[in-house]
């Protein structure tokens, strides 16, 4: 159970974007599980959303959802003033809602460009910046959910993509430094543990096999990974690979 830091005695509330989706829906059901409430947040799935809360709701937890576009500036920078209206406090912010799709550079439109950064790293970077007060209080933190290929943008006609994913690395690092010493902040960089669809057999099969464990991760361990940086109180600045040993 995450020690709370704030006056009260409440429970720790985070607040996990795209939180009902594949890994946030991992990261959320082990935050519920650890004693956090909930802030879920979503765009256009508002019914998965909500019955996904419901769901968490077994474990003891407070949740609610918040309706976001994250593309657009105003409804980032009022998303955190409304989680805290309503739970009073916040420990957690986690930046997990991302956009994945090809970009070939031939083929590439700049509204695709912009929509990717605008989800993938300037979202982030602006409910980070709005969190920092409330997250001042609790002596919380943001984990922010990178990607492999930030660090290495090795997959072939997705440039946009691993270009967003490569600022938010940096950004990461920089918020550290202009957010602590109150505020730690952190990422996770998953490897395969979602693969496109449109990925033949002997492509996955390839693409497993790059990696010393030869084996495809969980949602669930980079839930875990989370978790465990939300807790460790004398880690910040770093990017933790859940690769399985793809790159070292």
């Amino acid at each position: 159970m995450i020690r709370i830091l704030a006056s009260d005695c409440s429970r720790p509330v985070a607040l996990v974007t795209g939180g009902a989706s594949f890994l946030g829906r991992a990261i959320s059901l082990k935050l519920a599980r650890e004693g956090f409430d909930l802030a879920l947040h979503y765009q256009s799935s508002a019914n998965k959303t909500k019955k996904f809360a419901e769901e968490v709701k077994g474990f003891g937890a407070e949740v609610l959802v918040f309706k976001t576009d994250l593309r657009q500036v105003q409804q980032v920078s009022s998303l955190t003033q409304r989680v805290f209206k309503k739970f009073k406090r916040l420990d957690l912010l986690i930046n997990n809602a991302s956009l994945f799709y090809p970009t070939p550079l031939s083929k590439t439109v700049p509204s695709q460009w912009m929509e990717l950064f605008n989800v993938n790293l300037f979202a982030p970077y602006f409910l980070s910046r709005a969190a920092n007060p409330l997250l001042k209080i609790t002596h919380g933190c943001i984990i922010n959910i990178t990607d492999i290929y930030g660090e290495n943008p090795i997959l072939k006609d997705y440039s946009a993509y691993c270009a967003s994913k490569a600022g938010l690395i940096t950004t990461t690092k920089i918020l550290a430094k202009e957010l602590g010493p109150l505020v730690r902040v952190n990422a996770v960089s998953p490897g395969a543990i979602y693969i496109p669809k449109t990925y033949s057999r002997k492509q996955r099969k390839e693409l497993i096999n790059r990696s010393a464990l030869k084996r495809q991760g969980t949602p669930e361990e980079i839930a875990e990974a989370v978790y465990f940086l939300s807790t460790h109180r004398f880690i910040t600045g770093q990017v933790l690979k859940v690769d399985g040993g793809r790159f070292f």
